[in-house]
């Protein structure tokens, strides 16, 4: 075992790898030869899986080592003769391989049992200096693999083949093992392990020659580092080789076996360098896929951007961009229908028809699923209004049970097309969405009209805002409906509620009211109520506060007792907020401004965030109209101490309503008690789409921008 000390000794010497590499390199003359190397390689492992089944039978006595091999071959030839066909068809390896093989096993069984480990790794690849450096760690490992093949052959034929027992007789193989098999098993095992993580390496080094060309160059940082790694790895391994075959070697030289054991080998430690290098090229591995996949995704992502920017001329209908967005790999089909949750169907259903993709995570509140599958529902009894939406979620978390079940719940609400499983969605089509569409947890809708081509890059605020009014979802469509609008009560409600619509059409005083004080709302209510008996005037009220838990609502309910209407389902008060928000959005994103001491501002804007303004307080407010309450002047809003102390002094303005009429001589008083402090709060949802500026509706002055972190799971 004296080698094996020397070797641990020259482990020291060549740490300087600088050095190292250039005498690596120094070995290195290659002149183009190419072979399949993946082919040999093939071989070698399953030539080692034949003589090493598993670790209770690498041993090599007769009666442990090859108990399980005729298991093997039996249940493993299939697989083996498909190797053995691929090899023996293949015109690319080289002729001189049986040659080679002879000529590493020579330095492996000659020199190697009482030499220099180093040097006898050197001269291996000198021999091989013509080939690449995969083709030469492959042609070393099969040199010693066939070696040590052909040994197991011998001793598991020893007993029953008489060629195998006169060969074993001239190589000193004795006939049995028995006394020294427990002693020599650890090293068998280690001799196997280090085989076994130098084919792994080997196999990771032969992947970097295998990675598309198209995607990845050598020029790439991780194939630039990787391909630096590979000469030194070459090098380790057949340094391995050589310690293991020296090892057999010393193990077969019975004499000095026994008294051998108590040496010190280096045999773990070239396994953890070993399984240091294994790494290394593991991590080099990963990080080339995910360069490639990066490379493939922009690649994706340009062939999305180069269809929705072809002229229209290339747009015949939505079906290649669809396809295109919506893509599935393995041929299935992509969508579940919504009409009974199951039926799988393609892309084609869509052909001819809007679509709005409806992009969201899997936290859509379903409230947001209510009010839409309202919208929805009541499109498919208008045939002229042709259009589809579909689900597209968008996850960044992993698809467990708890996903599952959340995701198949969400889908069982929606009666439009569905993606049939999130992981569906392309990477690079998440990438686009997220870049062009600047969608971020926020949920958008984009709208494709039926030629494919994007009518609107977010639908959502028009949508929410307008309904089926706003088919085909274009801007221009917008941009047509605000044209006719104008601030009112009508345009506030927009037939939420088919009840309050009935009253606006009897020009009934509506009055809408929020808060969060129960002994606000009761006082608000009783004296609004008076007033109204009073004035002689058929007055409804509507609690439209935010804050409208189901517990709430009960409350509400029997504090009120008939007084006042209340939406039960909190669905309803979500909608009213969230299309006040979305009128606020859609103005701004037209170019509508807040009047300032220099310029007139949008009318309707103004009053939108007045009530945006309101709703964000904790206070009571109220809003009353007559009937719809069109034009300016025509709806009375106030803060809640300032409109219950108005009301209470009815008498101070009663002879006006004779006059003017209930809500403008309401106005009227309410604008001349109007002062100058103010204290106005405005809440905006998320950070994406808030305008950079707000401008106090009072006082015309930018407003401070504050940030506030909310948690609410009521």
């Amino acid at each position: 075992m004296g080698s094996l000390s020397v070797s641990s000794k020259k482990m020291v010497s060549v740490s300087d790898e600088a050095a190292l590499r250039k005498k690596i390199l120094g070995t290195h003359a290659y002149d183009g030869c190419v072979f399949d190397t993946g082919a040999v390689l093939a071989t070698v492992e399953g030539i080692l899986d034949l003589v090493s089944p598993g670790a209770e039978v690498v041993i090599p006595n007769v009666t442990t080592i090859f108990h399980g091999v005729d298991a093997t071959l039996n249940g493993s030839m299939g697989h083996v003769e498909k190797r053995i066909a691929r090899l023996g068809s293949l015109e690319s390896v080289p002729d001189a391989l049986p040659y080679l093989l002879h000529k590493i096993s020579c330095v492996l069984t000659c020199k190697c049992s009482g030499g220099d480990s180093h040097a006898s790794a050197m001269e291996i690849l000198k021999l091989l200096s013509t080939y690449t450096w995969e083709a030469k760690i492959v042609i070393v490992l099969a040199s010693y693999v066939v070696d040590y093949a052909q040994f197991s052959l011998v001793t598991k034929l020893y007993t029953t083949n008489p060629l195998a027992k006169l060969i074993a007789i001239l190589k000193q193989i004795p006939e049995n093992f028995d006394d020294i098999s427990v002693v020599i098993k650890n090293k068998f095992e280690t001799i196997i392990s280090l085989v076994k993580v130098s084919i792994e390496v080997t196999r990771l080094i032969t992947t970097f020659s295998n990675l598309p060309s198209k995607y990845i160059s050598n020029d790439a940082e991780p194939m630039v580092v990787a391909l630096s790694h590979i000469p030194i790895a070459v090098y380790w391994i057949t340094r391995v080789i050589v310690a293991c075959a020296s090892q057999i070697i010393e193990i077969l030289g019975i004499s000095e076996v026994i008294s051998s054991y108590t040496e010190t080998w280096d045999l773990p430690s070239l396994e953890q360098k070993m399984m240091s290098i294994q790494i290394t090229f593991q991590t080099q591995i990963d990080l080339c896929y995910t360069y490639i996949e990066e490379k493939k995704q922009a690649e994706y992502v340009q062939t999305i951007r180069d269809m929705f920017g072809q002229t229209t001329t290339v747009h015949i209908d939505n079906q290649i961009i669809l396809q295109i967005i919506i893509s599935v790999t393995d041929g299935s089909l992509p969508l579940i229908s919504g009409l009974d949750g199951t039926t799988m169907v393609g892309v084609e259903v869509l052909k001819g028809k809007t679509v709005l993709l409806f992009i969201s995570d899997l936290n859509i509140s379903h409230d947001e699923i209510f009010i839409l599958t309202q919208i929805y529902q009541a499109s498919r009894k208008l045939s002229e209004l042709q259009y589809e939406i579909v689900w597209l979620p968008i996850v960044d978390c992993v698809e467990d049970e708890e996903f599952e079940i959340k995701f198949a719940g969400l889908r069982k609400k929606m009666p439009w097309y569905t993606l049939r499983q999130p992981g569906l969605l392309e990477a690079a089509v998440v990438k686009y969405v997220k870049e062009e569409w600047h969608y971020s947890k926020k949920t958008i809708v984009v709208a494709l009209d039926p030629n494919g081509k994007v009518s609107s890059p977010n639908a959502y605020h028009m949508l929410w805002t307008w309904g089926n009014a706003a088919y085909p979802f274009t801007q221009t469509r917008e941009l047509e409906i605000w044209s006719s609008q104008e601030w009112s009560l009508k345009l506030l409600i927009n037939d939420i509620d088919q009840t309050i619509s009935k009253w606006i059409k009897e020009d009934r005083v509506i009055c809408l009211y929020g808060g969060e004080s129960y002994e606000w709302i009761q006082e608000f209510v009783t004296t609004t109520k008076e007033l109204a008996n009073v004035a002689g005037i058929k007055l409804e009220m509507v609690y439209v506060g935010k804050n409208t838990t189901n517990e709430r609502i009960k409350r509400l309910t029997e504090i009120l007792a008939g007084r006042s209407l209340i939406w039960e389902n909190p669905a309803f008060t979500w909608y009213f907020w969230t299309r006040i928000q979305s009128m606020m959005y859609s103005k701004i994103h037209h170019g509508a401004k807040v009047a300032t001491t220099k310029e007139a501002g949008d009318y309707v804007l103004v009053e939108v965030l007045n009530m945006l303004t309101l709703g964000g307080s904790d206070h009571g407010w109220a809003m009353i109209s007559q009937g719809a309450g069109a034009g300016p002047g025509k709806i009375a809003r106030a803060k809640g101490d300032v409109m219950v102390k108005a009301l209470g002094e009815f008498k101070t303005w009663s002879v006006e309503v004779k006059q003017k009429g209930f809500v403008v001589a309401l106005n009227g008083y309410l604008a001349g008690r109007h002062t100058k402090e103010h204290c106005n709060r405005l809440i905006l949802p998320g950070i994406d789409d808030i305008p950079e500026m707000v401008v106090c509706t009072e006082c015309h002055r930018p407003m401070e921008k504050y940030i506030m972190y909310r948690c609410c799971n009521e």
